[in-house]
């Protein structure tokens, strides 16, 4: 019997793999290779400098295609030779629906990462709901996001999927042996940051992701622990560390501490694991449209307590003084100053929660979890 042909389809923005794509391309690496046995994959994404049009990632075949308007073409003429049973589409609707108008014997899978692709003003609801409605399936990767989608169109409910993301936990090392605090030290030491203790904000700089919070909470956070330092990781976008009005607004507003603020370019994996490590606190101060949050789990496959905004999917990652710790919206300022100078001044609290951050992971966040779930619906749809 042969295996069910499944073909992957990214959006076409970022290459595959590469550690300056978006999240999206990582979950294709990370997830789709753990199954490759069980089923006949084939993943498509667009051209990247130094790979070769057609490549593997761990094993499972890559067809890198030109970008533009050259990719839905390139993309339609090798899904009509192959003729795949099944097309997942990552994060782009109105991509799903022409597949689906011109493959209408391929089952057709929409997997949707956040509510920006199906929101104004990339699209109105009501024509979202239509193309929903053409769709086998369609995956989400947290309650919120179901929810968000169900609260205009209920109709879809029984036709959506959660399949929660995950991490690699070997590439994560936990902070709590001696060696690995004489290492994290020795680092500390080198960058001549010896004595202070890392406040750590990994993600895109763009408002959505709140990074002004932390800087607006710094002053109380300086007059309780002045061995305090923020580091910024990051950088606007995925493929580039150009300045934008809100990067140049962040550090106007962090002028007033430049010795307790240090801003640091986008760092690629799995070097970011490193940076982890050196961290004291993780504090991910998202909008309510965060559906995910994949620097949550992040933070606790290393060993390291999360204070998160509770919105959007995070309190389903984050459980509220056992893993971590969630800050009400609308009291984020207040909240965020009380919790770390809380964890600060407590490093007995700061093991107990990265341990159960990194028990979480263990149990729930794994990317096995996570293909273990996309096989199982690959296969039945």
């Amino acid at each position: 019997m042969s295996l069910r042909k499944v073909a992957v389809v990214t959006p076409g923005s970022f290459v595959i793999p590469s550690g300056r794509s978006s999240s999206v391309e990582r979950v294709v690496e990370q997830t789709v290779p753990l199954v490759q046995g069980a089923m006949d994959i084939r993943i498509y994404g667009v051209v990247g400098k130094g790979l070769p049009p057609k490549g593997t990632i761990h094993g499972v075949p890559c067809y890198r295609l030109p970008f533009g308007a050259s990719y839905y073409r390139s993309l339609l003429r090798r899904l009509y030779k192959w003729r795949p049973d099944v097309a997942e589409v990552h994060n782009r609707p109105l991509l799903a629906q022409r597949l689906k108008m011109h493959l209408p014997g391929v089952k057709m899978v929409l997997t949707l990462h956040s509510n920006t692709f199906i929101s104004p003003p990339y699209m109105n609801r009501k024509r979202f709901g239509k193309i929903a409605g053409t769709m086998d399936r369609i995956v989400v990767n947290s309650h919120f996001l179901l929810e968000d989608i169900v609260s205009y169109h209920p109709w879809l409910r029984e036709k959506i999927t959660i399949n929660h993301l995950g991490v690699n936990l070997e590439q994560f090392s936990p902070p709590f042996s001696p060696i690995a605090k004489a290492l994290r030290e020795a680092r500390l030491a080198h960058y001549g940051w010896k004595g202070r203790k890392i406040i750590l904000f990994v993600g895109r700089l763009i408002p959505e992701k709140g990074v002004h919070h932390l800087i607006e909470v710094l002053p109380q956070v300086i007059d309780k622990h002045p061995e305090a330092l923020l580091l910024v990781i990051g950088s606007a976008s995925y493929g580039s560390d150009r300045d934008t009005p809100y990067i140049r607004k962040l550090k106007d507003a962090a002028k007033s501490y430049q010795t307790w603020v240090k801003f640091l370019p986008f760092i690629p994996y799995p070097g970011i694991a490193d940076w982890y490590a050196l961290a004291d606190i993780v504090v991910v101060p998202s909008s309510p449209r965060e559906a995910f949050g994949l620097v949550n789990v992040e933070a606790m496959a290393a060993g390291v307590p999360v204070i998160a905004a509770n919105a959007g999917g995070i309190p389903e990652i984050v459980d509220h003084g056992i893993n971590g710790y969630l800050i009400p919206p609308d009291h984020l300022a207040a909240g965020l100053s009380e919790r770390i100078n809380a964890l600060l001044e407590d490093e007995i609290l700061r093991t107990q929660i990265g341990m159960a951050g990194r028990e979480s992971v263990r149990q729930r966040f794994r990317w096995e979890h996570t293909a273990e779930r996309w096989v199982r619906l690959m296969q039945n749809i």
